[in-house]
């Protein structure tokens, strides 16, 4: 029940899941697909009807398995030829590359014309997978950065609002209750009205449209 609860409101990789499983099901039957900074392959279940090959350098989170992975490697510099995939898929990854022009202009290196690249970028997150965090991305900065590498945008959508990222603002403060005494006090003067929050706050969210803030965005890229 906890677990459901859990999944029930996390709303942004929810969210994610629902558009990579979309875009997934886009494809052609054995469509050869880049899973770009694939980690532990969590998203290959979306593509079983093709054939996908998960590229990582493997440093991101030393607690990851990275054992399902076809190759390991770097997304600055990819070992495959020119024109070779269908589709990508990059899911929250541009945010650590060093150099995301240049990574940029490898995968559109890699992908066929007419291919479609599918991206999850963040705006409004926590510092994570300390020291390989370097970026954060507007939605217009992310277009120019295509544009640069050839790719036009076919689709962009923000996940979530203001009320959205203030959720999500929350959630983190009940996760750090178990590290942090101080915090904890805190947050059981305020938790009825923390908790009420976090189940109301998607409806707030969609009413207010205050969407100079948001999580993230997912895109979608033609060569």
């Amino acid at each position: 029940m906890l677990e459901k609860i859990k999944h029930y409101l996390d709303y942004f990789h929810r969210d994610i899941e629902k558009e990579v499983e979309k875009f997934a099901k886009s494809l052609p039957e054995d469509s050869l697909v880049l899973d770009a900074g694939a980690g532990e392959g969590k998203y290959r279940r979306y593509f079983k009807h093709c054939k996908v090959v998960g590229i990582d350098n493997c440093v991101g989170d030393s607690s990851w398995d990275y054992s399902s992975l076809d190759v390991v490697g770097d997304i600055h510099s990819l070992p495959f030829k020119n024109n070779c995939f269908d589709a990508i898929v990059c899911i929250v990854v541009f945010e650590h590359l060093s150099n995301p022009f240049k990574a940029m202009k490898e995968l559109s290196r890699v992908l066929k014309e007419g291919g479609k690249l599918f991206a999850v970028f963040p705006f409004m997150w926590e510092i994570h997978q300390r020291p390989y965090d370097f970026f954060r991305y507007t939605e217009y900065g992310f277009k120019k950065m295509a544009e640069d590498a050839n790719l036009s945008v076919e689709s962009l959508k923000n996940h979530g609002c203001f009320f959205r990222v203030l959720h999500y603002m929350v959630a983190s403060l009940l996760k750090e209750c178990g590290k942090n005494v101080f915090v904890l006090i805190l947050t059981l003067l305020f938790f009825p009205c923390l908790v009420v929050f976090l189940f109301v706050s998607d409806i707030i969210d969609r009413l207010s449209g205050m969407c100079n803030y948001t999580l993230g965005y997912s895109i979608i890229l033609r060569k």
